[in-house]
């Protein structure tokens, strides 16, 4: 499945030849291990709540709860498990289902006056009964920044991720802030580096927890790096030749170092 497009529904009814993706309440999700998918057919007997979440030609998809009754070839796995079953397609999939869910079953309460919200509606709002305020679902904007000096690629090891794996610099997007004001905070906070010619190559989303990454590269003005030790484990510049184990397909950041890669001149 190539042409998924987000929609979403709490009046449509799944057909015979629809698709559901479903989560239970430990926040694990449905795997078919035999054909390696998170796709499954409408089952007989579907939970009450269900949710049309995509759209494909003539095909729709739908986020339900957990299942009563599931066959051997399934399981429920939890997002630890994820990463070796994930393609580009999959992603996609999982990022919508998981953000969804957090929605609709974990966003509960007013803000504002502490009052619990209404059941989510077809334009995928909650509202408070005491306000008349409404809520949207949000997500954080977050940079990954792709930094360049003398045909060589600066990679770090992030104190509160896998450590070992060498990726780019990553942040999350300030109030108030530009994305690329938040590439040259992000670097010069955990590098020490000033830049230029930040340019714009893809976003992602990215549901481990709830982001939308967005991908820059960038050159340093040198190559003297100083590390923030409370976020950044280690730094080092690397060549096309001694690079060093990096994020898997189908994360942006692999995306991002490779197509930076190619293009160093």
């Amino acid at each position: 499945m190539k042409n998924l497009t987000s929609s979403f529904s709490i009046s449509q009814k799944p057909k015979p030849d629809d698709l559901i993706v479903s989560i239970n309440s430990r926040k694990e999700i449905l795997f078919n291990k035999k054909n390696k998918n998170f796709f499954h057919k409408v089952p007989d007997q579907l939970p009450s709540q269900i949710f049309k979440i995509f759209e494909e030609d003539n095909l729709n998809i739908f986020l339900v709860e957990e299942l009563k009754e599931i066959n051997e070839e399934c399981e429920y796995l939890s997002k630890k498990f994820l990463y070796s079953h994930l393609n580009e397609n999959s992603l996609i999939l999982i990022s919508r289902a998981f953000q969804i869910y957090d929605w609709i079953y974990k966003q509960k309460f007013c803000s504002r006056t502490g009052n619990k919200l209404s059941e989510v509606r077809e334009d995928l709002s909650k509202f408070c009964d005491s306000c008349t305020r409404e809520y949207f679902p949000k997500m954080s904007p977050c940079i990954l920044a792709a930094i360049t000096h003398n045909k060589k690629i600066l990679l770090v090891k992030h104190n509160n991720e896998i450590r070992t794996l060498s990726t780019v610099i990553a942040g999350f997007v300030e109030l108030g802030e530009s994305l690329e004001d938040c590439v040259k905070r992000e670097v010069f906070e955990e590098v020490g580096l000033k830049i230029k010619n930040i340019k714009y190559l893809a976003s992602q989303s990215w549901p481990f927890p709830n982001q939308l990454m967005m991908a820059f590269s960038a050159e340093a003005l040198n190559d003297r790096f100083e590390i923030d030790n409370n976020e950044i484990l280690e730094a080092n510049w690397y060549s096309k030749e001694n690079l060093p184990q990096i994020p898997p397909e189908p994360s942006l950041s692999n995306t991002l170092i490779l197509n930076t890669l190619k293009t160093m001149i």
